[in-house]
């Protein structure tokens, strides 16, 4: 995918203000209340398709051995260590989740369900007590080769060996980004988009006269929502049905613009 295959919320907008009768912003929705609704669309769609992945690079936090993941992503799907100007599988090395680390983001201190030395609980699927790849001759862990990670509330914590290395890889599943002019809207989801703002629209106007607009709710929840021909449901259909190609092409796409 390239730039022609996203839309600008500037032409979102412009269709569902025709829809909604608002083209001047006058029916006491501003456009900034247009754009967040935007922005909840793509959050909803985000969280039923995980179609956004993103991948960003970070030189690594040797000091404090944690990263806060950045605004508008979610799902942490794989994390790389690797050395030099770029990651090659000869220089990169995965980073493995483990249960119960925290260090607080403050350092090389921490607490685990079993620590490096081979303390702890046994029953860690990570660290499990002798006879594992990760226990050195039955003596204890050889904690040079032990790259691991935890989250808590948003902040990602790495053992004390993730410090070798001089950068990090994450993808994330993404939000949506921060909404704006960029065409960060991938084009198959213009429809669901639009229909997702006119349901909230007149949603939040047959508050103010049941009877006026009702019937034009009912008609924008049904072109969102019908089960069988709906506009969400058609989103989601296009994403599931993405080849590899295509949705390698989008995230590279979507990660250009977070780095910008």
């Amino acid at each position: 995918m390239n730039q022609n295959d996203f839309v600008t919320v500037n032409r979102i907008l412009a269709n569902v203000t025709v829809q909604t009768n608002d083209r001047d912003f006058r029916s006491g929705m501003s456009k900034g209340w247009y754009i967040s609704r935007i922005h909840e669309a793509l959050q909803e769609l985000s969280f039923d398709t995980f179609f956004e992945e993103i991948t960003l690079d970070f030189p690594f936090p040797s000091e404090k051995l944690a990263l806060m993941m950045p605004k508008n992503v979610f799902n942490v799907r794989d994390i790389y260590l690797w050395n030099g100007d770029c990651c090659s599988p000869d220089t990169s090395v995965i980073v493995h989740w483990k249960k119960g680390y925290n260090n607080r983001g403050k350092g090389e201190g921490y607490t685990a369900k079993v620590r490096e030395n081979g303390s702890g609980n046994s029953s860690d699927p990570y660290f499990p007590q002798g006879g594992d790849r990760y226990w050195d001759n039955g003596i204890g862990f050889n904690s040079r080769n032990l790259y691991y990670a935890n989250i808590q509330n948003g902040m990602i914590m790495f053992s004390s060996a993730c410090k070798s290395y001089e950068n990090v890889r994450i993808t994330f599943n993404g939000m949506g980004g921060e909404i704006g002019d960029l065409p960060i809207v991938p084009r198959f989801f213009e429809r669901a988009v639009g229909d997702y703002v006119s349901e909230r629209f007149f949603n939040s106007k047959k508050a103010e006269d049941q009877r006026k607009y009702r019937t034009l709710w009912g008609d924008a929840e049904a072109s969102l929502n019908d089960p069988r021909k709906g506009s969400w449901k058609k989103a989601r259909m296009r994403v599931s049905s993405m080849n590899t190609f295509e949705r390698k092409s989008m995230n590279e796409y979507i990660s250009a613009i977070y780095h910008k």
